[in-house]
């Protein structure tokens, strides 16, 4: 009996939380805490200070995104968030999990699109912003993600990240499509999926700069006004966060066989350097990656309270 209960603790607790430790003394991919996910459209709140580089972006007045700090002077978003408006016209606010808030704001100086962008077909859907003074890193709200180093012989190849790899993605996008902003910073556990797969591949155009997340069930996916926003692979070996990818289209929100669609950041690696050497880059391969599930150490612990107190209860 007790062996049932121990594989139920198991499998129970490990669904519900997901924990990522994190090197505190990295300069980049690491928040004031650390990040925990236990199940956006299907995800949860986010803790304050676990996702320091996310930005949420007021553009015209009106319109919302989301965008990543990669350094101090510089965010990365998607194009189509910004490609129609001035850069006058573009608000980041920092250091906040509230909507168009923060302990840092800045105007924009310079909006960077890429020349290739193309709005119909999402292609190349990846832009820069560069800040009207730099932020403040030492504000322990805020801190940079690190971008992923990714040999081209090795996404020449093969797709990278490689399908189904566990990532997070978070943003302030309506809960439903159609329906309201949330409050507060929302994140979502989702899936790589293979752009070879109907759900996917009958939605991208060019799966050199676009690849796929999301969820079998259609339960969980980035929504209008997460445009922009990072998607995220865990490093156990780094113990940080990569930016593998930009939120960028997709089918409604989590509407079953149909995935989102992703800007895959690693090849634009040349596109980025060529006007910041600020960002943080960290090397990567195929096995940079892991999911550090809710510790064993906790189950046993769990296993052995609830003997003792069976064992207690059965001499009464």
């Amino acid at each position: 009996m007790f062996f049932y209960v121990f594989i139920f603790l198991i499998l129970t607790h490990s669904t519900e939380q997901t924990e990522y430790p994190c090197n505190s003394s990295s300069i980049c991919g690491c928040s004031s805490n650390e990040v925990i996910t236990s199940r956006i459209v299907g995800g949860e709140n986010a803790s304050i200070g676990t996702w320091g580089w996310t930005v949420s972006l007021l553009i015209n007045n009106y319109l919302l995104c989301s965008g990543s700090i990669i350094s101090d002077s510089w965010i990365i978003t998607a194009a189509h968030c910004v490609y129609q408006y001035l850069q006058s016209t573009i608000i980041v606010y920092a250091g906040s999990n509230f909507l168009w808030s923060g302990t840092q704001n800045r105007t924009v100086m310079q909006k960077i699109v890429h020349p290739e962008f193309d709005p119909i077909k999402f292609l190349n859907d990846i832009a820069l912003l560069k800040l009207s003074s730099p932020l403040d890193m030492s504000d322990g709200n805020i801190s940079a993600i690190c971008l992923p180093s990714v040999q081209k012989s090795a996404w020449n190849s093969r797709e990278w990240p490689v399908a189904n790899q566990s990532v997070v993605t978070v943003g302030w996008g309506k809960l439903s499509y159609g329906g309201y902003l949330p409050d507060g910073l929302q994140q979502v556990k989702l899936e790589t999926i293979d752009s070879g797969v109907s759900n996917c591949r009958l939605l991208i155009v060019n799966t050199t700069v676009q690849f796929c997340a999301g969820a079998g069930n259609g339960t969980k996916d980035t929504c209008q006004g997460d445009s922009g926003g990072p998607l995220m692979l865990y490093s156990s070996l780094t113990k940080q966060w990569i930016l593998v990818g930009l939120t960028s289209s997709g089918y409604r929100c989590a509407v079953a066989g149909y995935s989102g669609i992703y800007t895959r950041v690693a090849v634009f690696k040349d596109w980025i350097e060529s006007y910041t050497n600020e960002s943080y880059w960290v090397e990567m391969d195929y096995s940079s990656h892991a999911n550090s599930t809710f510790p064993l150490m906790k189950h046993i612990f769990l296993f052995l309270i609830f003997s003792f107190v069976y064992i207690t209860s059965s001499y009464h």
